[in-house]
């Protein structure tokens, strides 16, 4: 692994200032779960599709997790991969390594081979791997090159509730300012990145994202997102830093996953707005004035969403936030800088819903880069150690500052995302914006998701496509999206050329966003309406 000083960030200056404000060195890992099996010991600290742990076994079992790793040779400062689903054997594992003091190097379950082989070179030398039994053999060619392979199932609950093996290896608070965490970005360039981030960065995003969603101890945090994801692991840090209650799902369906957040009392979801999106239609389509007969589950217990990204249509941001009184946390974040702006506990609905947020603890933006007058420019406490590539880091830093690639608008304190730089469509010379496109697209009838994206053309350049995945029984046609938007008042010289019907969810990456590479590619095999000036001739 690369040392922090060629990988931070962040100058010796900015660092001082985080650790004089409190922002940094401001807990200990012993004081999360540790501290909690101590003071709440009954509580429950984690469940997954299978079993839920309490702190004292939660606490129990990460001792003996140490104990395990030791016995397998991993030592401070050795690069580990970790593989593994929404389970707790996951949950266990991460916080194992990080008291270990290793760089967890982590991945989705369902990762490739290539995505493996990856890890495997970010993690250095022959580094050892943990990952789920069900996995081994899928990706048996990319494990071969693994020090050791260590099943994740080994990593559970032992003994009698509060119970602790009496050969419990101890460990050491670790460095706070080191590489901890490998992630990947989303996988829609040709070359994931190796995100790099360190304890102390982790807790700053952490501690954002409980600030913004008001959680606390009583918060019982609906993990649905990867737990490999940059979202995934703000909420495991959330729960364990507030002795809170994650819980896991690893098979989401929306009307079953609505009906287990009700039965285990989930008070806040965070990540992609598609999943609440989804999980706010099963809700609605069950309430008794819908004619479901399922009407006993028409309700959703949750007090807070936070969401990032997209916007929720307004029909469902009525429902969630009039029909459930569901309070709606903007966020602004990504894997390098996670949770960076959000709403503010005092903030009311209109406040909420007009923009990403307030700048939070430590955070500042600068408008303009040498690359484009409107591009957002980062520094924060939360704000990644940098990319394990040094090339990476030539282009995405800024004398000090972090380029987000996104457009970004201040105002008292205030951000508004107006759109990613990249996110246009180049047709004839005229940059038509997809984001405006999508917001323009919501509240399209019977569809159950859309995306706007771009497509190679040999007479325009490119052309402005639409992808749609209608509802069951709805049927979209080009027709139809241009008619609405033409009703939103949408330029002629702005509207699509193509509808793209998709059978199935969009393809999404780890973090909920849509991968419109993906959607560029799979376009070919799919049913579409082209407008006829494009079709050539018969």
């Amino acid at each position: 692994m690369s040392s922090p000083a060629q990988l931070s960030g962040h100058s010796a200056e900015a660092s001082a200032r985080y650790r004089a404000d409190g922002l940094w060195n401001n807990r200990l890992l012993a004081d999360g779960v540790e501290r909690a099996g101590r003071l709440r010991p009954e509580a429950v600290a984690v469940a997954d599709n299978e079993r839920r742990l309490t702190y004292a076994q939660l606490a129990a079992a990460i001792a003996a997790g140490v104990t395990t790793l030791a016995d397998r040779g991993v030592r401070p400062g050795d690069g580990v991969v970790l593989i593994s689903g929404n389970t707790r054997h996951g949950v266990i594992a991460y916080h194992a390594l990080l008291r270990v003091g290793a760089t967890a190097v982590v991945l989705d379950r369902r990762c490739g081979a290539a995505d493996l082989h990856v890890a495997l070179d970010a993690a250095g030398g022959r580094p050892r791997v943990l990952v789920p039994v069900g996995e081994t053999d899928r990706l048996a060619e990319p494990l071969t090159g693994a020090a050791a392979v260590i099943t994740l199932e080994s990593f559970d609950a032992v003994g009698s509730p509060g119970a602790e093996r009496p050969d419990t290896a101890a460990w050491a608070e670790p460095d706070r300012d080191r590489a901890g965490v490998v992630l990947f970005t989303s996988g829609t360039t040709s070359r994931p990145k190796g995100v790099v981030h360190s304890l102390n960065t982790l807790t700053a995003g952490a501690d954002n994202l409980a600030l913004s969603a008001g959680a606390d101890a009583s918060a019982v945090v609906f993990l649905v997102s990867p737990l490999t994801s940059i979202t995934g692991l703000m909420q495991t840090h959330l729960a364990a830093d507030r002795h809170a209650t994650l819980v896991l799902e690893d098979r989401f369906e929306p009307e079953r996953t609505l009906r287990r957040m009700n039965a285990c009392g989930a008070t806040l979801l965070g990540g992609a707005p598609v999943i609440a999106e989804r999980l706010l239609r099963a809700a609605g389509a069950a309430r008794p004035d819908s004619g479901d007969a399922g009407g006993s589950e028409a309700r959703i217990g949750l007090r807070t969403l936070a969401l990032g990204g997209s916007m929720l249509p307004r029909p469902l941001l009525e429902l969630a936030t009039g029909t459930f009184g569901i309070e709606i946390a903007r966020v602004y974040g990504s894997s390098e800088a996670p949770i960076f702006s959000g709403s503010l506990p005092g903030d009311d609905r209109d406040r909420r819903l007009a923009d990403d947020g307030a700048l939070l603890p430590g955070s500042e933006v600068r408008i303009g880069s040498r690359h484009h007058p409107r591009e957002g420019l980062l520094r924060g406490p939360n704000l990644f150690l940098g990319y394990l590539d040094p090339a990476d880091n030539e282009v995405a830093f800024e004398d000090g500052w972090y380029r987000t690639g996104d457009q970004l608008e201040l105002h008292d304190g205030r951000l508004t995302v107006v759109g990613r730089l990249k996110e246009v469509v180049n047709r004839n010379g005229l940059k038509i914006s997809l984001t405006e496109i999508e917001a323009a697209l919501a509240g399209l009838p019977g569809v159950e998701e859309f995306a706007a994206f771009a497509l190679p053309d040999s007479v325009t350049g490119e052309r402005l496509a639409v992808a749609v995945r209608a509802a069951d029984g709805a049927s979209v046609t080009l027709q139809q999206v241009l008619d609405h938007l033409r009703a939103q008042g949408t330029a002629t010289r702005k509207l699509p050329e193509q509808v793209v019907r998709w059978d199935a969810p969009l393809p999404r990456t780890a973090s909920g966003k849509i991968a419109r590479p993906r959607l560029v590619m799979d376009t070919p095999g799919h049913d579409s309406d082209l407008a006829t000036r494009l079709l050539g001739p018969s």
